[in-house]
């Protein structure tokens, strides 16, 4: 008696394990997903697709910053576990039209240009698109969401 009830234990535990497992894989797409295909610049949508600073430098063009200059590039890793100042940060994103929740725990890449008197842009790419983008004072006193 006390071995079929342990038997129908395990099986029951192992059905529960492997379903919560297809569960996850089956919604991890669906997550991966949520990140936006286009950002609305103006009245056009513009695509994120992005791999190297040549289309950072586009999708900056096509903000209105004429003639951004590259300043650096940094490998970063979107945080996983997100205090105030990166949620009010992805709050920023989010205003745009970008959603770094998707990016959590990811590797990204930053691209930092000067766009004019007083103005560096900030890009991240991650999985060969933009996933954010802000301005900021170049002396880091205030930062906003672009054009």
């Amino acid at each position: 008696m006390f071995r079929s009830v342990k038997l129908k234990n395990i099986k029951i535990t192992v059905v529960c394990v492997l379903g919560v497992l297809l569960l996850s894989a089956a919604c991890f797409p669906v997550l991966r997903s949520a990140a936006p295909d286009t950002v609305m610049i103006g009245d056009k949508p513009y695509p994120l697709q992005a791999e190297d600073s040549s289309d950072v430098e586009a999708f900056l063009t096509a903000c209105g910053y004429e003639s951004p200059e590259y300043l650096f590039e940094n490998e970063i890793t979107v945080p996983k576990h997100w205090n105030d100042i990166y949620t009010s940060y992805n709050e920023l994103q989010r205003q745009q039209g970008f959603d770094l929740t998707p990016y959590k725990g990811k590797p990204a890449t930053e691209y930092v240009y000067f766009v004019d008197d007083t103005l560096n842009a900030v890009v991240l790419l991650s999985d060969g698109r933009i996933i954010a983008a802000h301005v900021s004072e170049c002396d880091g006193s205030e930062m906003r969401i672009l054009n």
